[in-house]
């Protein structure tokens, strides 16, 4: 489980703020151009740069949609990550209890009365158990004796 393969919020954050940088002046160009094609539009000189501004405007648009796909996938995949390793603290933490239970290592309060509890519920059973055969026994016994005796006495 490596999540140090991940990309950083830096890389990010450094694209985004090479993005702000490309988009001012292209934006002050941009709102130059617009006034002039408009004013003018019969001077293909001004149409020309005002698309092509119009297209840098777009490839930026599209490389900031483009990096917004990366963020998600990128926090996709550290979710999917973190979900695995949850899983795997979760089975640790199981054994771990486990193992202290067969050390009889009590931690805390809390852990030292849940011990008890288990232990309690495991002697319960234990005797529960241990009574219902006791209980069948004598009413197998019984049953045993008394077609035995029947049988002996005619």
């Amino acid at each position: 489980m490596d999540i140090d393969n991940s990309v950083t919020p830096d890389t990010f954050r450094d694209k985004i703020i090479i993005l702000q940088a490309k988009l001012t002046p292209i934006l002050d160009d941009f709102e130059k151009y617009y006034v002039f094609y408009n004013k003018n539009p019969e001077f293909d000189e001004y149409k020309n740069m005002f698309d092509n501004i119009k297209n840098n405007l777009q490839q930026i648009s599209s490389d900031l949609f483009s990096l917004s796909n990366s963020v998600d996938v990128n926090t996709e995949e550290i979710n999917k990550k973190l979900k695995k390793l949850n899983i795997l603290i979760t089975e640790e933490r199981k054994k771990n209890r486990e193992l202290k239970g067969q050390l009889g290592i009590v931690g805390s309060e809390y852990d030292g009365s849940y011990e008890m509890i288990n232990n309690y519920k495991e002697m319960y059973n234990n005797e529960y158990l241990k009574n219902w055969g006791l209980f069948l026994g004598v009413i197998f016994t019984g049953v045993i004796l008394g077609t035995s005796f029947r049988s002996s006495q005619k």
